[in-house]
């Protein structure tokens, strides 16, 4: 049985062995015959639609017939452009029941050379209402827009069914304003080439769940090979959920390629959860997908009914305008402390890699001893000062690596540059991935302090010397400026007490040697030169004692909220000296409630002292020079 247009709308069309849905090849069932051709010439949703008819075939109708096929052939259900021009798309509104499912295999619903929207928009159907439900084998959906259903604009419950494709070729579809957009409940389902939560006119027409995905070994995004069969997503609580209500344990998915959080514009279009993985799927991989203006980039909820979500693998995406985790596993909102669960629940809570040196020629870690072979991603981070929230934006190119018998890695001659911040993954051989780990700022290699100039006045500044040396009764003890400081003070950190030399000696003395990293409080007559200076190849630590401290800072230059970072906030104001011979004077970074305009200086500068005060004994670590 065949349906063809009417006379002069269009002739029937040979296909090859297979038919090409959405970039992947599906074979037929009998690819000898010739496929059926149903051509919808109304838009009204009439029942009593005829086809063939050169006016009233309706798409209900041809939906009708289509299911009433027993040739065996494909049969593709098609729009005539005249009735549906591309160029001023005509809306079918869908007034009363929802459309008929195609039920029969091998049906094509293809609208990519017209322009059809089909709309519930202000009609009162069924809360179970969707738009187009495809429940045949290998039945695919190109090229409309649909809007306004009360339940999903698209169900696939068929297997091997196809919704969209190459978007350069129009076959893509535009879908807003449903409980879902695309409900995939068909295994090795592909969800390609759509516009999800936005309206015909390009407007945000929210979606809750923009796919929902409930079967296995369903693609979503690019089936391989198809650089524009990526999903747009946006204006949805959820971008892309797999999971289902049922028991029954699903893998294989695949979510590639894909652009969620922002319109096809390239404005933001924010979401909630870009990718959201649930019970009872697993092993689902998450590929090269740019998440944007989400709330959590991808989240692996936590154990239901002693079920956990495990086997997720995280490669190569982009991540930018994240609110809260990048990479959320428990959906707890926190990154999980290292060996805190035991490696049980989501993504067995696998330890996120922590970085131990960050220089241009080399970054290293550890990703943990029981972390042998595993896989390590290089991000370049996404960086604010404190590194609260910090986490993994770009991918560094080539930046992958396998982590050693111990769990050690480490990533020669990087692309990156000094002053970048740097974040990594880590995916075991289960191919769970963790979140990402804390950054790092990565330096040059090298602090180097050189001589010291004091000028008439108070002078704080450190004592660079390679040895320690001895005060006598004048310093500098030769040359032209001999004899030029007249005092020396030396705070005993915590205290509030100094230690003293003065010029000539005398009683009371009780500073005796300048020791090399040390901060000082020098009182010169003139200009003299400490001709002094070393170098490092690692940050100098300074212990802190609760109260004021004189520290000289020989790490990377970073803003304070860095450089003081290993203090976990315990310090209440951090202070510079400005020996400024026409305004010697404070300047004052102070603390976390110092507004901005207040503050006199943002970072702390290598080799340069400061005076800190702690609320707590603890250790400054300078940040890797």
């Amino acid at each position: 049985m065949r349906f063809g247009a009417a006379a002069g709308l269009g002739a029937i069309l040979v296909v090859s062995l297979v038919i090409a849905i959405g970039g992947v090849l599906h074979p037929q069932p009998s690819a000898a015959l010739v496929p059926v051709v149903i051509t919808v010439t109304s838009a009204t949703d009439s029942a009593s639609g005829v086809c063939p008819d050169a006016t009233g075939c309706t798409l209900r109708a041809a939906i009708a017939a289509a299911n009433a096929d027993v040739s065996g052939a494909p049969v593709a259900i098609t729009f005539d452009a005249a009735v549906f021009p591309a160029v001023a798309p005509v809306t079918v509104t869908i007034a009363s029941d929802a459309l008929p499912p195609v039920t029969r295999d091998d049906v094509t619903i293809d609208a990519s050379s017209a322009g059809v929207i089909l709309s519930a928009y202000g009609q009162a159907l069924a809360s179970s209402a969707g738009g187009i439900i495809l429940a045949g084998a290998r039945d695919s959906l190109r090229g409309l827009v649909i809007e306004g259903f009360p339940a999903a604009c698209v169900l696939a419950s068929g297997p091997a069914a196809s919704i969209g494709g190459d978007a350069s070729a129009k076959q893509g579809n535009r879908i807003g304003s449903c409980a879902a957009g695309i409900a995939v409940t068909g295994a090795a389902g592909i969800v390609s080439g759509n516009v999800i939560g936005f309206a015909s006119d390009g407007s945000a027409a929210t979606v809750e769940v923009a796919v929902l995905v409930s079967a296995a070994n369903v693609t979503v995004g690019d089936p391989g090979g198809c650089t524009a069969c990526g999903n747009v997503i946006g204006n949805a609580p959820t971008g892309v959920r797999v999971g289902s209500s049922s028991a029954t344990p699903f893998g294989g998915v695949v979510i590639r390629r894909n652009i969620i959080g922002r319109a096809p514009a390239g404005t933001a279009a924010p979401v909630g959860a870009g990718v959201d993985l649930s019970q009872p799927s697993g092993g689902t991989t998450v590929e090269a997908n740019a998440i944007y203006a989400a709330n959590t980039g991808i989240v692996v909820n936590a154990d239901v009914s002693g079920v956990s979500v495990t086997g997720n693998r995280f490669i190569q995406n982009i991540f930018g305008g994240i609110s809260g985790l990048a990479i959320d596993l428990n959906g707890d909102g926190v990154t999980n402390a290292n060996g805190s669960a035991g490696h049980g629940g989501a993504n067995g809570l696998l330890d996120h890699p922590v970085m131990t040196r960050a220089i241009q020629s080399r970054i290293s870690g550890v990703a943990g001893a029981s972390c042998s072979g595993c896989s390590v991603q290089l991000y370049v981070a996404f960086h604010t000062p404190g590194g609260a929230h910090d986490y993994g934006a770009t991918p560094v190119p080539g930046g992958t690596t396998l982590t050693d018998g111990s769990g050690a890695f480490a990533f020669d001659s990087p692309a990156v540059s000094p002053g970048q911040w740097v974040t990594a993954l880590v995916t075991d051989a289960a191919g769970n991935t963790s979140e990402f780990g804390p950054s790092a700022r990565v330096g040059t290699g090298v602090a180097q302090c050189g001589n010291v100039t004091l000028t008439p006045g108070w002078n704080h500044v450190g004592f660079f010397g390679s040895a320690p040396a001895a005060l006598g009764s004048k310093f500098p003890d030769s040359g032209a400026t001999a004899g030029a400081v007249t005092a020396i003070y030396h705070l005993d950190d915590g205290t509030g007490t100094f230690s003293h030399w003065f010029a000539g000696g005398g009683p009371g003395q009780t500073l005796a040697t300048l020791d090399p990293g040390e901060a000082y409080w020098f009182l010169a007559t003139s200009t003299v030169n400490i001709n002094t200076g070393f170098s490092l190849s690692v940050p100098l630590p300074v212990a802190v004692k609760t109260g004021w401290n004189d520290i000289v800072y020989i790490g990377a230059s970073a803003d304070v909220r860095d450089a003081l970072g290993s203090l976990s906030g315990n310090f209440r104001g951090a202070f510079q000296w400005l020996n400024d011979p026409a305004n010697p004077r404070w300047l004052a970074y102070g603390d976390a409630s110092t507004p901005t305009w207040a503050r006199g200086f943002v970072s702390l500068q290598t080799c340069a002292t400061y005076e800190i005060y702690a609320t707590a004994d603890g250790l400054l670590t300078p940040l890797q020079p």
